[in-house]
């Protein structure tokens, strides 16, 4: 990363292409893991019709995928109904919400200037930025294994060979792209 900059309602931040393709690439993969079965559901004019098929729609997210769990933690500790009738109430707003959120960043990444990847960030859209970039480095620190801060000690002390270390640095540099965009909020 090279440059972040803001003038008015806009950030300008300045991306190798290394980075926008690794950014555009975790994007896809988190947008690929809260998509269903590539089934839409049926559009429904009617707001009270549309509301009750999210109801009836089954959880299409694999909770035996731990990244899945922390994003979306049981409501209930303790009480496996209560926090399945919270996530049937809330699960398909809230996957929406990330899928919309995930989209922006994807078309302001796809909208970049060739060749500098130079990607305005509409301050107006920055929560949806951030709120994407967070889930990003969540769903990396549960597949490296962090729960405190020994672990990221731990992963940071690795030998460069080990696959574990360049994931690490991964999940070290979006921190480094959050932390400067709210700089600039």
């Amino acid at each position: 990363m090279r440059d972040f900059a803001r003038s008015g309602p806009t950030i300008l931040m300045k991306l190798t292409d290394y980075e926008a393709t690794l950014l555009e690439s975790l994007v896809e993969q988190f947008s690929g893991l809260l998509e269903s079965d590539g089934e839409e559901a049926p559009e429904v004019g009617d707001s009270f019709a549309r509301w009750q098929a999210e109801l009836a729609e089954p959880d299409l997210l694999d909770h035996s995928d731990p990244v899945i769990r922390r994003l979306f933690p049981d409501a209930y500790a303790g009480d496996a109904e209560a926090s399945g009738e919270f996530r049937r109430l809330t699960q398909s707003r809230q996957r929406s919400e990330r899928l919309a959120q995930a989209e922006v960043v994807m078309s302001a990444l796809r909208d970049s200037e060739a060749g500098t990847h130079r990607v305005q960030v509409r301050v107006i859209e920055l929560d949806a930025w951030l709120k994407t970039l967070t889930a990003l480095r969540l769903s990396l620190a549960v597949r490296l294994g962090i729960e405190t801060p020994a672990d990221a000690e731990e992963l940071d002390a690795l030998d460069e060979d080990d696959p574990r270390s360049y994931i690490y640095r991964v999940y070290e540099w979006i921190a480094y792209l959050t932390e400067n965009l709210l700089g600039l909020r």
